[in-house]
């Protein structure tokens, strides 16, 4: 519960934490690849959810925008839930390690 809180924390403060999350549930807590990360987008819907009534409430986020980035938010997490459905968890872990990776070089190389 308590890295629970830790990981909502620095995703409140912009670090990417969602691949924290998954690490600590299959590595410590033993659970399959596949179900940490359905567990992390569902953990990220909450946190997202808080993020977008803040930013909508202090009028850095218009309405119309939020609405269309949660339409296609939730269709993303719907075909991202098939496609994760009929693959292998090695496929599944393969791809999300080079995905981390990959923006982990981004974030570092990226010029402010």
């Amino acid at each position: 519960m308590i890295i629970t809180f830790i990981i909502a924390v620095l995703t409140g403060l912009g670090v990417g934490s969602g691949g924290l999350f998954v690490i600590y549930l299959t590595l410590v807590n033993g659970l399959p690849q596949l179900f940490a990360q359905g567990l992390n987008l569902y953990f990220f819907i909450f946190s997202t959810a808080a993020a977008a009534v803040i930013h909508s409430l202090s009028k850095f986020l218009p309405l119309k925008r939020l609405a269309l980035v949660c339409a296609f938010g939730g269709a993303g997490c719907i075909l991202g839930g098939i496609t994760a459905q009929n693959s292998d968890a090695g496929t599944l872990r393969t791809v999300f390690a080079f995905l981390l990776i990959i923006t982990g070089f981004i974030s570092f190389f990226r010029k402010k």
